[in-house]
């Protein structure tokens, strides 16, 4: 990595204050930051971190004279260098175009522009790959699967069939899309198996970490709205929808039909049960259980999940239990039942 001051700026707009020509060879944080990195402070609280730091220049969100070295004053210096890190991540890990010979690619796939197949990779019948898009390797793509353009598929991953991909989605290693639902019928005492035979469709610039199951339908589709994201380890059942720019922390655990809205937050480790629909812009609250359905807009934590200030209330109790309970032990010894 090499760039000058000038070459970031044009990258992340702002005011260069100082030697545009300084060279920067790396990124790092204010505190860890040395000769050559390029830093940043969020706001005027930082300054002192800015002023001690070891790094070559500064992103800054306005000029500021104590910084006795280059800056670069920006409005916002978090995205700034957000949009920054993605050029370098973008270097970083490219791949080149071309399919690596181990790769086994069916005939009747259609793979379009500019793809990146990596070693091992198995592409069934029927599948269209937009351009661009990336495959690392080890991983499968089932029969009349779609993954969108500029999408990247990451090692080891399972896409099973009829699944579709939109534009730009990121899914990460060892993650599956598509396995059956966990659906059966209780008959004479046993587990018949009900096919599970819809599909699972995700929207463009969705996101799926590491370790996630996406339960195909039984008859219709789990649908994965546009910008959604889903940390590692996370289970989404089958013929659950989840709303536009909803975001799930690691762990979360969407049980069967359940519907959720957009712009929903759910924290780590929550569980949300069965046919239950959680509102718009709803947050959960880490390690809820979500037996019933949510209003738009409910703000809620604890299992079960109740408003927040009343499980805030609860913790409260919980906490005095044990003095309470020393005092009711004293005013039982001092006044025995006769």
């Amino acid at each position: 990595m090499k760039y000058s001051l000038n070459q970031i700026q044009a990258i992340i707009g702002g005011k260069i204050i100082g030697d545009g020509d300084t060279l920067i060879t790396g990124i790092a944080s204010v505190e860890l930051a040395k000769e050559g990195d390029i830093t940043f402070i969020k706001n005027d609280s930082l300054v002192s971190y800015a002023v001690s730091s070891q790094a070559s220049a500064i992103v800054t969100p306005r000029e500021i004279p104590s910084i006795k070295k280059p800056q670069i004053a920006v409005e916002n210096p978090f995205m700034a260098v957000t949009r920054f890190m993605g050029v370098i991540a973008g270097e970083r890990y490219a791949r080149p175009p071309g399919t690596h010979p181990t790769a086994v690619i069916s005939k009747q796939a259609v793979v379009g522009e500019g793809c990146s197949i990596g070693a091992y990779v198995v592409i069934d019948d029927g599948v269209k790959l937009g351009n661009n898009v990336v495959v690392y390797p080890h991983a499968f793509i089932g029969k009349g699967s779609c993954i969108g353009d500029g999408s990247v598929i990451h090692a080891n991953v399972t896409i099973r069939e009829d699944v579709t991909c939109g534009k730009r989605v990121v899914i990460h290693s060892n993650s599956v899309i598509g396995d059956d639902g966990f659906g059966y019928l209780p008959v004479e005492g046993k587990h018949v198996k009900i096919p599970q035979i819809g599909s699972v469709e995700i929207g463009d610039d969705a996101e799926i970490g590491a370790m996630v199951t996406i339960c195909r339908a039984a008859l219709d589709k789990t649908v994965i709205g546009n910008g959604v994201k889903i940390d590692n380890h996370s289970h989404i059942a089958h013929n659950v929808t989840i709303g536009d720019n909803s975001m799930l922390i690691a762990y979360a655990k969407i049980a069967g039909s359940a519907r959720i809205g957009k712009n929903v937050m759910i924290a780590e480790d929550v569980g949300v049960t069965d046919h239950a629909t959680i509102g718009d812009n709803c947050i959960i609250g880490g390690g809820s259980n979500v037996y019933k359905s949510l209003e738009p807009g409910s703000i809620v934590w604890g299992s079960p999940a109740k408003s927040i200030n009343d499980e805030k209330r609860v913790q409260v109790l919980i906490k005095k239990l044990p003095e309470m309970y020393n005092t009711i032990k004293k005013l039982a010894k001092n006044n025995p039942a006769k």
